[in-house]
């Protein structure tokens, strides 16, 4: 896409400061792929045969605090993913203020070529792998962003990327990166914050990047890519992102460490924040009922809201019962927020669920 580009000199120091995030490029398929599936409890997937064609500098591994809401994960990038103040990169860890752009000179990807056509891709970044689950869907967690927020909110085009799963039941590649309770895929135009046109209803996914861990001017809240698959077969995952029509305004998918899996058969937290709060809650995709788990007998507020911010359930656990049981069969299936308010403190702890 034709772009106002400009020169910018910055102090090399400044790409970096304040930055509390560490990016370790240079990674291999096997370890981005191994990182990113769930180790804990029973949440099989089994991936084999991963790939990364990707340049060894826009893409690694990401650790630290930052207000991404992912603290360990994996980058992709059509960029440079690492800042190095001597080569005048800033990277995912830089500043807003600082202009992550970078002409990384990689091929773009032809099946993001389809979606974004006529125009072309540049400086694409796929991890690809197949993928057999233990149960009934899948899912991981993650964050997109971009040095194009906001001015190419609702533009013709921007930067693309997607989440592409295939086999059984998939007889074409189907991207699964789309806005919770819809087929909507997610992308520049489909969340920001509703500057340069009416291209988005979804602002409260999209955070305008104020703070000084990170170089995206804008990024979504963490999201869930969900899909339902049948137990046991192999599917092929293709995680993909890259420049269009230029190769520069770098962009990023963050994906969360641990985050990908399947089927949880057993009673188990949905995360540390459940385990803290003396709750066990499960199981994390519901057809009809989920069960509480009240460790600590503790008096509870329990309530459900849907993405678009409104409550769809309420109900209540007393400190008397150490187990209970919810009916959720009338809600339609979707991403919701569990929120659970502690009554004797008001401390609220949120968890997402999921209805078949």
């Amino acid at each position: 896409m034709k772009k106002f580009i400009f020169s910018i000199v910055t102090i090399a120091s400044s790409y970096i400061a304040s930055a509390q995030l560490t990016i370790t490029p240079n990674q291999t398929a096997q370890q981005l792929a191994t990182l990113l599936v769930a180790t804990a409890g029973n949440l099989g997937v089994t991936v084999t045969n991963p790939v990364l064609l990707c340049d060894s500098l826009a893409s690694g591994e990401l650790t630290g605090i930052s207000n991404i809401g992912i603290n360990n994960g994996i980058v992709l990038s059509s960029g440079f993913v690492n800042a190095d103040s001597l080569n005048n990169i800033v990277g995912l860890n830089g500043i807003p203020s600082a202009f992550s752009s970078d002409y990384v000179g990689t091929p773009g990807d032809s099946m993001l070529n389809t979606v974004v056509a006529p125009y072309i891709t540049y400086d694409a970044c796929v991890l690809e792998f197949d993928i057999q689950p233990v149960g009934n869907f899948m899912e991981f967690e993650y964050v997109f962003g971009s040095e194009e927020y906001p001015e190419f909110n609702c533009s013709a085009f921007n930067d693309v990327f997607g989440f592409y799963i295939s086999g059984p039941g998939f007889a074409t590649p189907t991207n699964i990166a789309l806005i919770p309770n819809t087929a909507i895929p997610v992308s520049i135009n489909s969340i920001n914050d509703g500057t340069g046109g009416a291209c988005s209803i979804y602002q409260n996914l999209y955070v305008n990047n104020i703070d000084t861990t990170n170089s995206m001017d804008g990024f979504t809240t963490p999201l869930l890519a969900h899909v339902n698959v049948t137990p046991a077969q192999t599917y092929h995952l293709k995680l993909a992102i890259a420049d269009v029509s230029d190769g520069v305004l770098n962009s990023f998918v963050i994906l969360k460490a641990n985050s990908l899996k399947s089927d949880n058969t057993a009673p188990a937290t949905l995360s540390s924040v459940s385990k803290d709060a003396g709750l066990e809650i499960y199981p994390t995709e519901i057809a009809n009922s989920f069960f509480v788990n009240n460790l600590q007998h503790q008096n509870w507020k329990v309530e459900i809201v849907g993405m678009d911010g409104q409550f769809v359930y309420r109900n209540q656990i007393s400190n008397q019962q150490s187990k209970s049981s919810f009916d959720i069969s009338a809600l339609s299936k979707g991403l919701y927020l569990l929120k659970m308010t502690r009554v004797q403190d008001g401390n609220v702890f949120v968890e997402k669920l999921i209805k078949q």
